[in-house]
């Protein structure tokens, strides 16, 4: 009898582990996360990031893939219906995704959104709202050579350099062995300087503008590098991108972002160099480009599953120390999107590279409206032709822009 009761015991407490086991998985919430491969210091930080959440929040399980192919993957994902509850999403993705419903709105859910750079809202914004938080950034800067500089006698880039300022330099350092600059035949280079001269794709009446007098200078003044003999194409230098010219020490200056910190330390590592914002344009203006991804919900997550979501997003992209905080005091290239952690980020990478940072505050996302990718290839070819000196630099924007406004007409 007394076994009998011992064994009933037992075997009321099992059932009661297994109801209890049962509740608590049905409970557990169960988040799939897809995200692009990057450098392994930075996937790690990812893994870091998601750990610390399932860390603080034990009732929500988070399947992490982190894709070398990302691309291929969250688009069959897209097709099958079957994809991820939290996602990147790049600047370039953005308008299209967004269209085709994929994304669920976050300007309810997305916390302290005013400390996110203007630049980096406007990128996910669509309609008004904001549907996703930037998780980092980067910007493009004027890097220059220090010995070169010193060498050619004059000083280094001051906060009010002007475009003159800059065209001046690359004269005085352009010798045998180096050129002043080196001009990648790349629209995002030259584009930098389109919008700090007041140049826009649209009018303020939404008319195709690209070919306007502000523009025509803009590229006029970085094709005349090459032009003149003071810069030229990083091919035309044994290398295959600015970072490499400027890093072999074969142009003194050129236009890149801050993805170029860690190559040139590591690549370079003798190299004496400085960053500085890229020089004030003749109207006064500055500018820079924005290049950044997000971290959003599938517009399919409800209920619980949508809460868990908004929940992880503001964890890797908010103002605690596993968002924000960490992506500065990580220090391994991009910037933090919130601009509170500005200073610790160039604390942590040195704050020679400031400039980077600084240009966040008037940075634009060179993204073209949907439905204009013909657009995007007719820049890309203007450019190509006007860097090579095949073609006029108002005839090439004109020819580019027309492309446009026969988009814009097929649309009407």
């Amino acid at each position: 009898m007394k076994i009998s009761r011992t064994i009933g015991l037992v075997l009321i407490c099992a059932m009661w582990y297994t109801l209890v086991g049962i509740a608590s998985a049905q409970d557990m919430v169960t988040l799939r996360v897809w995200t692009g491969s990057s450098s392994p210091v930075e996937n790690e930080f990812k893994e870091a990031q998601i750990a610390a959440f399932e860390e603080a929040n034990p009732g929500i399980d988070v399947e992490l893939l982190i894709s070398p192919d990302y691309g291929t993957q969250i688009r069959a994902g897209f097709a099958s219906g079957d994809y991820a509850e939290v996602f990147t999403v790049g600047q370039f993705d953005f308008p299209q995704w967004q269209h085709d419903g994929l994304l669920a709105p976050g300007s309810m859910y997305i916390e302290a959104q005013d400390d996110i750079y203007q630049g980096l809202r406007d990128a996910f914004t669509a309609d008004g709202e904001l549907y996703c938080a930037a998780k980092d950034f980067s910007t493009l800067a004027l890097l220059y050579n220090i010995d070169a500089f010193e060498a050619a006698g004059i000083d280094a880039p001051s906060a009010d350099w002007t475009w003159n300022d800059m065209a001046a330099a690359a004269a005085a350092t352009t010798n045998d062995d180096m050129v002043g600059f080196s001009a990648a035949a790349d629209k995002f280079r030259w584009m930098t300087l389109f919008y700090a001269n007041g140049a826009d794709v649209f009018d303020m009446d939404g008319a195709v503008a690209f070919d306007s007098d502000a523009a025509i200078e803009a590229l006029g003044f970085y094709q005349s590098f090459v032009a003149d003999g003071t810069g030229d194409l990083p091919g035309n230098l044994n290398a295959g991108w600015n970072g490499e010219a400027f890093g072999q020490a074969s142009a003194a200056m050129t236009i890149e972002g801050n993805w170029a910190i860690g190559y040139l330390n590591d690549t370079f590592p003798d190299l004496n160099w400085g960053v500085a914002e890229i020089p004030v344009a003749p109207n006064g203006g500055r500018g820079t480009l924005t290049f950044t991804e997000c971290w959003a919900v599938s517009s399919r997550a409800e209920g619980a599953v949508a809460e868990a979501a908004w929940a992880l997003v503001n964890f890797l992209t908010g103002e605690g120390e596993h968002g924000g905080h960490a992506v500065a005091a990580a220090g391994f290239g991009v910037m933090p999107a919130r601009a509170q952690f500005a200073d610790l980020w160039s604390e942590t990478v040195g704050e020679e590279y400031a400039a980077f940072v600084t240009g966040a505050g008037y940075a634009t996302a060179p993204i073209f409206p949907l439905g204009f990718g013909d657009l995007d290839a007719a820049v890309n070819e203007a450019t190509s032709l006007v860097m090579t000196m095949e073609d006029d630099v108002a005839d090439a924007l004109t020819e580019a822009a027309d492309v446009a406004r026969e988009i814009q007409a097929e649309m009407e």
